[in-house]
């Protein structure tokens, strides 16, 4: 007899404790007088923006880092009072909201910069700026030969200040790796240099999640304020970068068992046929799939937890649906049963690392896929 029930019932939950805890953990590696800013771009990475950035200011980060000045609007105005940096050059066009609540772009663009200079004049402020450069990643930025030349355009400029140079690793969290090393060279040199120009650029900042786990020879004693991402939701930037602190996990993904039914020898499971069993067994038919942010690549590749027990996912992932192996599993889960997608559950645990490990990807992905797709419930103080 096959047993049905109607509707899916999946649960994301993130846990503030777990990004406070992490907050901690981080703040051990840093030297007395440094200073983290929480990034909180793209809904927190699927975390929440809000809920996640009040937490962390309760916790006492330096500041708070986000990709656009709509993110940095939607904190002024829920009231928090941290320095607020926008990572990604607002342009021209943006300005007057930069400078309207009091947010601290990063920037390379000189006709944002005179903007920029025109908006501070007219709101009778000084907006504080990072300058970006560009020490290797062949992104955004400046190139280092160009930045006397910014700087003394920024000296010039009324209305504008230029408190901190900061730049961006390509590779980082893996011991040694030549790249860090050499990014790290290019930028030290240039903020030497500017340096002894007069420009103190004391909120200057180099470092990432994977530059404060492992971190590169004297760029934490040159710029103190690090931005940290992944590592204070608990991913890893890097395999290189483990063990270093004890990470906790924030988001959980879990679902509810909508269907427990026999699969003969033989029979055929899901779109495509790709998986067909190679003996009597049973299946559970999970409510949720790539339109909960679940990836289709985790295909025949990923386990679900039932009864802190892994089990094996079978044939493609729907678009709401999947379909996991119970064979192994003795005695046999039930209709409602949980299942988790990523967290623990008893003993067992499936990871956002291990998640992206299967889907071809990376954690970042997955914790925005998940987050984004999903009501969250929030676990923790909030704040």
């Amino acid at each position: 007899m096959t047993h049905t029930a109607p509707g899916p019932r999946n649960r994301l939950s993130v846990d503030l404790d777990a990004i406070a805890h992490n907050l901690a953990q981080l703040k051990v590696l840093l030297p007395p007088g440094a200073g983290i800013a929480g990034v909180v771009k793209s809904d927190a990475y699927g975390h929440g923006l809000l809920p996640v950035a009040r937490r962390l200011c309760a916790e006492g980060v330096s500041a708070l880092a986000v990709a656009e000045v709509s993110e940095g609007a939607y904190l002024r105005n829920a009231g928090l009072q941290v320095p607020i940096l926008v990572l990604v050059d607002p342009g021209p066009d943006q300005a007057a909201e930069v400078a309207s609540h009091d947010l601290t772009p990063f920037v390379a663009r000189d006709d944002t910069l005179h903007a920029l200079s025109g908006a501070g004049e007219a709101g009778g402020k000084t907006i504080q700026i990072h300058v970006k450069m560009d020490s290797g990643m062949s992104r955004l930025g400046l190139l280092p030969g160009d930045l006397p030349e910014f700087l003394e355009l920024c000296q010039r400029l009324p209305g504008v200040e230029p408190v901190g140079l900061s730049s961006h690793l390509a590779t980082s969290g893996e011991p040694d790796d030549p790249f860090v090393k050499r990014q790290t060279e290019v930028y030290l040199e240039a903020l030497t240099q500017a340096r002894q120009r007069g420009f103190a650029l004391p909120s200057s900042s180099f470092l990432n999640s994977g530059g404060v786990l492992v971190q590169p020879p004297g760029a934490l004693e040159a710029a103190r304020l690090v931005r940290s991402g992944i590592s204070l939701y608990g991913g890893l930037p890097s395999p290189g970068a483990a063990g270093k602190v004890q990470l906790r996990e924030a988001m959980r993904m879990s679902s509810r068992l909508a269907a427990v039914r026999p699969c003969p020898k033989d029979s055929r499971v899901s779109y495509g046929c790709t998986w067909s069993a190679d003996k009597d067994t049973w299946l559970g038919v999970v409510p949720a799939g790539y339109a909960d942010g679940y990836p289709r690549l985790l295909s025949n590749r990923a386990r679900m937890l039932v009864n802190g027990q892994r089990v094996p996912l079978r044939g493609r992932v729907c678009m709401n649906l999947s379909i996991i192996d119970l064979g192994g599993l003795d005695p046999l889960p039930k209709i409602d049963d949980e299942v988790v997608l990523m967290g623990s559950q008893g003993d067992g645990c499936i990871s956002g690392d291990e998640l992206a490990q299967w889907a071809q990807t990376i954690n970042y992905e997955i914790y925005l896929s998940l987050g984004n797709a999903n009501r969250r419930h929030y676990l923790g103080k909030l704040s």
